[in-house]
């Protein structure tokens, strides 16, 4: 089996994934945009093959890379990365080489705009925020109206919380409106008033969760970010039985084959008119790769 792992040294703690699948019988491949000599002894003993690229957002030379993997290790059975910055590539990659073990182009965009993933979520009968994709005042002010402040607002297609924001008032909604970026779509959606948690792991080909876990967060990733707080998050071994459910019916709704998922939901401490009840599960995104930073 041929294994392509792109940015097999970033973060660096993904040495270990390679080294995981040599143990068990399958070639390595490596792209990376490291140069060769400057990789870590332990992804070096790692790989098979390392094909250094100058740039990982350029696609010609990811194309290139694997073209060179091709003549000299024949058919590639998996393109993968677990990094959110280059699912939409390693998608492409996969319909380019018909590489079938993963979310091809056309499936991408439930893996990467928020408005999309949420029609997966309702799919699977788990509640979700009410929201409206902002392109002008108006929209925003109409559904304001609607859902009352304060709401929150992030790019549709967007990693994390990266450019999300808390609008408490119309001022607040103005100013987001004279300096959001122009060309970037974002949804706004009403504000959970929720304690966060994550359901991680992995599922099989088929579509099961083989190895499950739950992570709880008690300061939500928007205030991290955009406060500049600790990260403070932790394991539980013990998984609600209501969130365990909904994780496995939302695994299945997006399709998700033999990979890594990272599902995010709020349980609301309070009603909410309009949304649910307290204790209710509510889906917010989902990320179809490995939980970030040290997690696993």
């Amino acid at each position: 089996m041929n294994f392509v792992f792109i940015s097999p040294n970033f973060p660096e703690t993904y040495y270990r994934f390679c080294k995981a699948l040599k143990n068990n019988g399958v070639r390595v491949l490596g792209i990376g945009d490291v140069p060769e000599a400057n990789i870590s002894k332990e992804l070096r003993d790692a790989l098979d093959a390392y094909y250094y690229v100058h740039d990982l957002n350029n696609l010609e030379e990811k194309k290139n890379a694997i073209r060179y993997f091709q003549y000299h290790y024949g058919k590639i059975d998996y393109i993968e990365s677990n990094n959110e910055h280059y699912l939409e590539s390693d998608a492409y990659l996969r319909s380019e080489f018909n590489v079938t073990t993963g979310p091809m182009a056309h499936e991408i965009i439930y893996y990467k705009h928020k408005s999309a993933m949420k029609e997966r979520y309702h799919q699977a009968g788990i509640k979700v925020a009410r929201w409206v994709i902002a392109y002008d005042w108006w929209t925003a002010i109409n559904f304001i109206n609607q859902v009352g402040y304060p709401v929150v607002t992030k790019p549709d297609k967007g990693v994390g919380a990266s450019g999300t924001r808390k609008i408490h008032n119309e001022d607040e909604l103005r100013w987001f409106f004279q300096t959001k970026e122009p060309w970037v779509e974002y949804i706004m959606e009403e504000y959970i008033d929720g304690e966060l948690y994550s359901f991680d792991g992995v599922c099989d080909a088929y579509g099961n969760v083989t190895y499950p876990t739950f992570h709880h967060y008690p300061t939500p990733v928007m205030e991290i970010v955009n406060d500049v707080k600790d990260c403070i998050y932790y394991t539980n071994h013990l998984i609600p039985t209501d969130l365990y459910e909904a994780g496995c019916r939302v695994v299945k709704t997006f399709g998700a084959k033999s990979r890594f998922f990272h599902l995010e939901f709020f349980r609301l401490k309070s009603d909410k008119p309009g949304l649910g009840q307290k204790g209710d599960i509510i889906g917010l995104e989902v990320n179809m790769r490995v939980p970030g930073g040290y997690t696993p």
